[in-house]
């Protein structure tokens, strides 16, 4: 039987672990300067990308792409949003990107001078003012503006959110205007509601800007060469960890098709590193704590990241100097306070599995049409942007995988089998949860999204 030692230099010196190594190493203009994560920046690159008059040549390309996710992550108006994407580019007139915009002065295209920069009036990160020609009636035309506030250290402040939703009603109470927050993936809740305070903001995630909007850039073939460097830049940049390495912006589909092939062909060694953890100081325990932790940290936290992302383990490494293992949920959080019709209702659940039987029960004794978003497929975490199902009518994911844990949940009124992805961690499944009870037109709570502590096994 091999030694963990020898596991150990064996998944070090597979070549797919070494290039995601390579990957994840790879030279980044923004660590270099020291601005890898500085909002500053995102505020400038963004305003860049989505300017059509710039020299990267991809016209309004990125900022149609943009108005897609907007639309994806939209609590309602969807439609509107995504005809204005799909509008032929020729009916887009005058366009303003500004930089930081002083919301004081949203009507007026001006750039303020650098010692006006520390009052308290409020700055947009970015600024999109654009006109829209009716393409039959030439003489109409609609005023759209898309603002954008990005966070990445700092929280969403709910606060901030209405004072700048009141200043835009009263601005452009005429015109059609979209609230964009950009923030990182972990400060989403179940609804743009419980996160920024009103459905009027949509949010959206670094990942899905990666996904949707920087890598189809890159793909594009009207790029301009020189500017080429620059999104691939930014695009690692977000790759890279934050605070203190325990968050992660976004990945990619190379690091995650390399990091999908080392878990599935070194399961086992992953198995062994968390045991080892949770014993008794050794050699050997000291000696997989340096290769984890310290020589190849990065790798083995990408690896944990992406699994994390794509919701197939249920508890989550944290390599961290004590060599300690996290898990996100006590199983008895696994609550939902239920509104609905007047009545009140608490489901509670000792797992995963048990949780989604008592909410899918609940659903089909209201009569709600379950069948018909099952048919559709829910997607797996609180938004659809996903390629993984948490239920479906086979156990297939959009992106042709099978299911890795199957759960059958026999339907109470048409006597079918719904499938369920048993192999995902308690976040995930509770996001997903209030997300299909939400498009059931149900109000509810769920304690675990809203108590954002962990509990750590020493």
């Amino acid at each position: 039987m091999k030694s963990l030692k020898r596991m150990l230099y064996e998944l070090t010196m597979d070549k797919d672990f070494v290039a995601l190594k390579f990957l994840i190493d790879r030279p980044n203009v923004f660590h270099v300067v020291g601005a890898t994560h500085l909002e500053t920046w995102h505020s400038k690159f963004l305003s860049w990308l989505l300017n059509p008059t710039e020299r990267h040549m991809l016209g309004y390309y990125p900022f149609q792409r943009f108005l897609m996710i907007v639309a994806e992550s939209a609590d309602k108006n969807i439609d509107d949003i995504t005809d204005i994407a799909m509008l032929n580019v020729n009916q887009f007139r005058n366009p303003e990107v500004i930089a930081e915009k002083d919301i004081n002065k949203l009507d007026i295209y001006e750039v303020e001078e650098e010692l006006e920069r520390n009052d308290e009036k409020g700055r947009l990160d970015v600024f999109f003012k654009v006109n829209i020609v009716d393409e039959k009636e030439k003489t109409n035309e609609q005023k759209l503006i898309l603002a954008v506030e990005q966070k990445v250290y700092a929280r969403v402040d709910v606060n901030q959110c209405n004072k700048y939703l009141r200043k835009f009603e009263e601005t452009f109470k005429d015109d059609k205007f979209l609230l964009v927050a950009l923030v990182p993936k972990s400060q989403m809740k179940e609804s743009n509601e419980a996160t920024f305070g009103s459905s009027r903001w949509i949010g959206i995630d670094y990942q899905q800007l990666v996904d949707f909007v920087l890598m189809p850039c890159l793909d594009n073939p009207d790029l301009n060469i020189y500017a080429k460097p620059i999104i691939q830049q930014y695009v690692d940049a977000l790759r890279m960890p934050y605070k203190n390495k325990r968050e992660k912006l976004a990945t990619i589909e190379e690091e995650r098709i390399l990091a999908r092939s080392i878990y599935d062909r070194f399961e086992d060694v992953m198995k062994a590193i968390t045991n080892i953890s949770n014993e008794d100081d050794s050699e050997e325990r000291d000696y997989v704590k340096m290769v984890v932790t310290e020589t190849y940290g990065d790798v083995f936290r990408t690896i944990r990241w992406i699994l994390d992302e794509e919701n197939d383990v249920d508890e989550l490494w944290n390599f961290s100097p004590q060599f300690q293992r996290t898990i996100h949920k006590r199983w008895d959080e696994l609550t939902i306070i239920i509104h609905h019709e007047g009545n009140e209702k608490v489901l509670t659940g000792e797992s995963v599995p048990q949780i989604w039987n008592k909410t899918l029960q609940w659903i089909e004794e209201q009569g709600l049409p379950l069948r018909e978003l099952v048919d559709e497929g829910v997607i797996l975490g609180s938004g659809d942007g996903g390629k993984r199902y948490a239920i479906a009518m086979q156990p297939v994911h959009l992106d042709r995988r099978k299911f890795t844990t199957i759960r059958e949940y026999q339907s109470t009124l048409t006597g079918e089998i719904y499938y369920i992805e048993g192999k995902i961690n308690s976040k995930s499944a509770m996001q997903t949860i209030a997300k299909l009870l939400k498009k059931l037109g149900v109000e509810a709570k769920t304690p675990l999204l809203e108590n954002n502590e962990i509990v750590v096994n020493t």
